[in-house]
């Protein structure tokens, strides 16, 4: 079963404001449901992680390759 947040409990889990996450919605993905926003776990993990910037001593080791 998958695990889904409204933007309320997206915001817990990914301790961000909510109105970060209304303003980036759209590149979470989700679902509208009457007038609500729902996300599934995993969209909010993508979405985590594809902006994770890499710390400057893993660039720096990436370089040296």
């Amino acid at each position: 079963m998958v695990k889904t947040y409204t933007i309320e409990g997206a915001s817990e889990l990914l301790n961000t404001p909510v109105g970060t996450l209304r303003k980036y919605r759209s590149q979470i993905g989700g679902s509208k449901l009457g007038r609500r926003w729902i996300f599934s776990e995993q969209e909010l993990i993508d979405w985590m992680l594809s902006k994770r910037r890499k710390p400057v001593r893993e660039l720096l080791s990436l370089e040296e390759r």
